[in-house]
């Protein structure tokens, strides 16, 4: 259950992350199952599928069999969700769209879904800040190859939440910034794919296909 958050200056309240968030790790499967596992495919979220604050597309992620769908779906994510890696090298972050909605949250991912009080924009604008990145780096244990982190220490972190009107200004910051990069990259790489061809035409004009 979700505690209240105690209000300090300028509108601004703080609490622990799981006063104001359900957090928790997704479910155990690995990559070499996704090929032969049995039962109903559904798409799975691995560390790689989050990239530059965003979360890869279902259409994106790798299929893996479950026995049981209905047991699977409590580890799906949600618009707004906010996941973080739980496991790997590198420290990463991504924010749950439309285009991911019912993937499930491998064993590699924590999930932090924001409460009724809380913007997930606003949450993940927090957790990846590098104000706030440091505070979860020291939580993380292990070999320097591969690093853990426990969902448990992730929600006792203390978090400071602006007001719910700023933290709606935020997210949506976030989003706009969000697509603003991703279009710029599809344009990038638009612009380098008609690059390649205006070369190759030039090197090689009709021989390319031969």
């Amino acid at each position: 259950m979700m505690k209240r958050v105690k209000t300090v200056a300028c509108g601004r309240s703080t609490a622990r992350l799981l006063d104001v968030a359900e957090v928790f790790a997704g479910v155990g499967v690995s990559r070499e199952e996704s090929v032969v596992r049995p039962g109903e495919r559904l798409a799975v979220i691995g560390v790689r599928d989050l990239q530059d604050g965003a979360v890869a597309a279902r259409e994106a992620l790798d299929t893996v069999g479950f026995s049981s769908p209905l047991k699977a779906a409590t580890y799906a994510v949600q618009v707004d969700d906010v996941l973080v890696t739980g496991r790997g090298t590198l420290l990463k972050f991504g924010l749950v769209g439309d285009e991911t909605v019912g993937a499930i949250a491998s064993a590699n991912i924590i999930v932090v879904r924001p409460g009724p009080d809380v913007a997930g924009g606003a949450l993940f604008a927090i957790l990846s800040s590098d104000v706030f990145r440091p505070k979860i780096e020291v939580l993380r244990r292990g070999a320097t190859t591969l690093l853990s982190l426990s969902p448990k220490d992730l929600a006792k972190l203390e978090i400071n939440l602006p007001s719910r009107n700023e933290q709606e200004r935020i997210a949506a910051l976030v989003k706009d910034a969000q697509i603003a990069y991703r279009t710029a990259l599809e344009a990038a790489e638009i612009r380098r794919s008609l690059a390649r061809r205006l070369i190759d035409a030039r090197l090689f004009g009709d021989n390319q296909n031969n």
